[in-house]
């Protein structure tokens, strides 16, 4: 038995998705998605872009579609479907640049050599198509029919292993953070991996003051693009006004899909509708204007058929005049490598964290990255002004390698603590330690970076190669982080001084929570603004038992307790993390708490368990239902 809400009340939220109420949340935050446990949904209007420029490595090109077709089965019917739009494509510049979402294939059959020359890449999506993929209390067979995929096309001679997008994705709410900590971000049994996602489904809204008003809206007043929403599935599988790459969990590229799919299209217009492909057209200004990158999500049948996507294509050839490209998810996957990272991958050639990381770091509102591992140390800023990358040195390593190539991330926090708005890093492990400033050129090491850093033993970021829970986030909303440690054996806050050196406040996370556990895992807190005052929240939950904290003051800290209770079987909270200590599927957007797993898919409608801000706050589950199905 468990709480859902109403059908009214989630058709109601999601009809207002595009004027969502959000709390202001503060500048100096803008590097806490570095530490968020594989948060697909974290991004919107005011996260710093990676703008088209940053990465296509290519003059005059200033946004990227992806054609990616779904559910290939039979090779002939897929050859049949998308020869015309091959033809249209290599008429721009002699390639045909298609990723087909694949379930089964042959992978010695002739024809995918074929269009791996003309410029196509294979991708996985399944084996079984499960909708959706974790259902049914079966995490294993989820992880299986995923494998299976990724080993499939990872044994086409010369076809790069890439993507992968989620099955039913357009349609329902198939993914969540535990399917990318629990079953993406691993490897196969075989040793295979992917490193691009493309299952989170974008909405461009009239919200981004950016877009002219033609775009967003109909000429009804509607919004264009929202309304492609599948009325009666509670979808929730959404971002808005954020059409660029970003990181998922520190090991997926994240390129996310356009709403609407030719699905969402013609469950709406009905099929073929010229309606969609007007749509389309638009999304594809809109996308120009935002020098941003979408994939169109389409399928082998007649609910766009194939000539309204050579339309779509020739629509943007020559509106665009060449500023609109095509790729394929391998081709962005190797420009994002090389341009954005140096030539360093996001994953190892183990599929382990490669130690780069994609973050504002002059905050200047474009995406910059650091690379740094055994091979390299190497910061690299975006110059929007000489439209090219700066790079510097990093001092110190993200990630330390032992003699058996195991990988592990050295502790690296990141966060604001200059009034000037750039990054400041710490680090306190074995082997490095300190706290350094980025200048707008390099960092600098501050000689007080580790005075006051003491409770209980100094404060470490890591130790013995485990998180330790230390991290940097603005609580009071002046423009500068405070240091919080929550692990084990400590539990407290520090303040940054503007003389430098740090002071312990007088308080810490609420008593039972904290960051990680003993042994440096998730242990199920996650900061969160549920009474929506601008301050963020402390919400915790594991196998045992959860609370809900909301922030009162620089003096008291998460000192009002709003719930508090030992797990039993109808809990007003439900699980961030498993007793095994994973990730449950657990993530905060549009004023409700979603969880979806293989214990709420094919089980729950919607495939997700939700619960308000209100039913948090309050207590009162009236305005929730209960489902056993």
């Amino acid at each position: 038995m468990q709480k859902i809400i109403t059908l009214s009340t989630c058709c109601l939220l999601l009809s207002l998705t595009c004027t969502v109420w959000a709390a202001p949340v503060s500048k100096a935050n803008r590097l806490v998605h570095l530490d968020e446990f594989s948060d697909p949904y974290y991004v919107g209007l005011e996260t710093a872009k990676l703008s088209v420029p940053q990465w296509v490595g290519q003059p005059g090109v200033e946004a990227v579609m992806v054609l990616a077709i779904d559910d290939m089965r039979d090779v002939n019917l897929f050859e049949t479907h998308l020869r015309p739009i091959l033809k249209r494509l290599q008429a721009i510049d002699g390639r045909a640049p298609v990723s087909i979402m694949t379930n089964t294939v042959d992978p010695k059959h002739p024809q995918l050599q074929k269009w791996l020359k003309e410029g196509l890449s294979i991708e996985a999506h399944t084996r079984q198509h499960r909708c959706p993929c974790l259902q049914n209390s079966d995490l294993t067979r989820a992880k299986k029919s995923f494998d299976d995929s990724v080993d499939m096309i990872s044994a086409i001679p010369g076809n790069p292993a890439v993507a992968y997008r989620m099955p039913c994705c357009d349609s329902m709410n198939s993914v969540s953070p535990r399917f990318f900590a629990e079953v993406f971000n691993k490897t196969t049994p075989k040793g295979n991996f992917l490193s691009v996602d493309t299952s989170v489904f974008h909405l461009f809204t009239s919200n981004d003051p950016a877009q002219p008003r033609e775009l967003a809206r109909d000429t009804d007043g509607q919004e264009r693009f929202s309304k492609y929403i599948p009325a009666g599935t509670g979808m929730v599988n959404l971002i808005e006004d954020y059409p660029y790459p970003y990181v998922i969990g520190r090991l997926c590229w994240e390129l996310p899909c356009l709403m609407p799919s030719d699905w969402d299209g013609q469950h709406r217009n009905k099929p073929s509708n010229p309606l969609t492909l007007s749509d389309w057209k638009a999304a594809i200004d809109a996308l120009a204007v935002k020098q941003g990158l979408v994939a169109l999500c389409f399928h082998p049948n007649n609910w766009i058929g194939n000539e309204k996507v050579v339309e779509l294509v020739d629509y943007a050839d020559k509106k665009h005049s060449g500023k609109v490209k095509f790729l394929s998810l391998a081709e962005v996957n190797e420009l994002l490598t090389r341009n954005v990272l140096g030539g360093q991958p996001l994953r190892a050639a183990n599929g382990r964290d490669n130690g780069a990381q994609i973050m504002d770091i002059d905050g200047d509102g474009y995406m910059d990255a650091i690379v740094a591992n055994e091979k390299i140390r190497q910061t690299r800023i975006w110059s929007p002004k000489a439209n090219k990358w700066i790079t510097s040195d990093f001092p110190f390593p993200l990630v330390s390698v032992d003699g058996n190539g195991n990988r592990t991330a050295t502790g690296a926090r990141f966060g604001i603590l200059q009034k000037n708005g750039m990054a400041s890093v710490f680090i306190h492990n074995e082997k490095s330690a300190g706290l350094w400033h980025f200048d707008g050129k390099r960092w600098i090491k501050d000689p007080k970076g580790l005075d006051g850093l003491q409770f209980d033993g100094p404060v470490m970021s890591s130790k013995n190669g485990f998180d330790q829970g230390v991290r940097l986030r603005d609580l009071d909303g002046d423009g500068v982080c405070e240091l919080i440690v929550g692990n084990d054996r400590q539990n407290g806050v520090f303040a940054w001084s503007d003389a430098g050196g740090w002071k312990k406040l007088p308080f810490g996370l609420p008593a039972g929570t904290m960051l990680v556990d003993a042994q440096g895992r998730d242990a199920g807190l996650r900061f969160v603004d549920i009474d929506e005052d601008g301050h963020d929240d402390v919400i915790f939950s594991n196998a045992k038992h959860y609370s809900l904290h909301v922030f009162s003051s620089m003096k008291d800290g998460w000192g009002r307790q709003i719930l508090k209770s030992n797990r039993t079987e109808n809990d007003i909270v439900p699980m961030i993390v498993r007793g095994d200590g994973t990730n449950n599927g657990a993530w905060f957007a549009r004023r409700h708490m979603w969880v979806q797993n293989e214990d709420t898919g094919a089980k729950l409608p919607y495939q997700v368990d939700s619960r308000h801000y209100k039913t948090l706050l309050t207590g009162d589950t009236r305005q929730q239902t209960r489902s056993s199905e």
